[in-house]
């Protein structure tokens, strides 16, 4: 089966940090997945070169590109010609597979171009930015859609009649179901570094020298007792908070 080379998407590098990497199926590309609803295999992106690396080997490198939003490394194996004429402090224009290593995303660039006009940034964010205002009038949209209805097949359907891409459709649909699953863990307290520093912000308060009284601590944080209970063990289990007396709880 032959595949079709991916179009590169001029992006700026910050969706790509914030994104999800997600593994193809079978022959489906390896992508990142960006809050807003774009896929990304390939990715276009310009900006300064902040750092410049080559072993000594000559057989890998990599330049730390920034272009205001954030940075990520474009990683070179063997192929150490791309950057060759490439300079901390150049602006370059740089084209490759986004790629996930040990949690960090990063390029490996086809093509990493020194750009000399300075024009040429401008140009760009006028881009990104119409893209941009495209993109949210079709989330706005899909929105819509899904307030009729929760099937995506059915959601696809809706979207097409709009002249919406079913692949851009389930790209953005997928994305928003990503961005609920975050705002559910956030309510529901799974990300604990978060709830236990309000638990110790709350002991804190309530401490008038004898320790923050346990009943108090649950109804200050309007939380759960179950919930509470976990994160106040941790917190004696780690060493963070003693128990000066039982009932009454006092950070060390």
């Amino acid at each position: 089966m032959e595949q079709k080379r991916l179009t590169a998407i001029k992006t700026s590098i910050k969706p790509i940090i914030e994104g999800k990497y997600v593994k193809g199926e079978g022959f489906e590309s390896n992508y990142v997945l960006t809050p807003t609803g774009l896929k990304i295999s390939r990715a276009r992106i310009l900006g300064t070169v902040m750092t410049k690396f080559v072993n000594d080997d000559r057989t890998y490198g990599f330049v730390v590109i920034d272009d205001q939003t954030e940075t990520i490394r474009a990683k070179i194996f063997k192929n150490l010609k791309l950057i060759e004429n490439i300079n901390q402090g150049d602006l370059v224009d740089a084209i490759g597979k986004v790629r996930e290593y040990d949690g960090e995303l990063y390029v490996m660039p086809e093509v990493i171009r020194k750009i000399d006009n300075p024009n040429f940034i401008i140009l760009r964010k006028a881009e990104l930015l119409e893209q941009s205002k495209t993109l949210e009038n079709v989330r706005e949209k899909i929105q819509g859609f899904k307030k009729q209805t929760s099937d995506l097949e059915e959601i696809k359907k809706l979207a097409q009649a709009e002249g919406i891409e079913p692949e851009i459709t389930e790209a953005i649909v997928q994305s928003m179901s990503q961005a609920e699953e975050i705002r559910e863990e956030k309510e529901t307290g799974k990300d604990k570094k978060p709830v236990k520093e309000m638990i110790l912000e709350i002991i804190d308060r309530l401490d008038e020298g004898t320790g923050a009284e346990y009943s108090a601590i649950i109804t200050e944080s309007k939380m759960d007792e179950p919930e509470v209970e976990e994160v106040i063990n941790e917190l004696l289990g780690e060493g963070t908070c003693y128990e000066p007396r039982p009932g009454r709880i006092k950070r060390l």
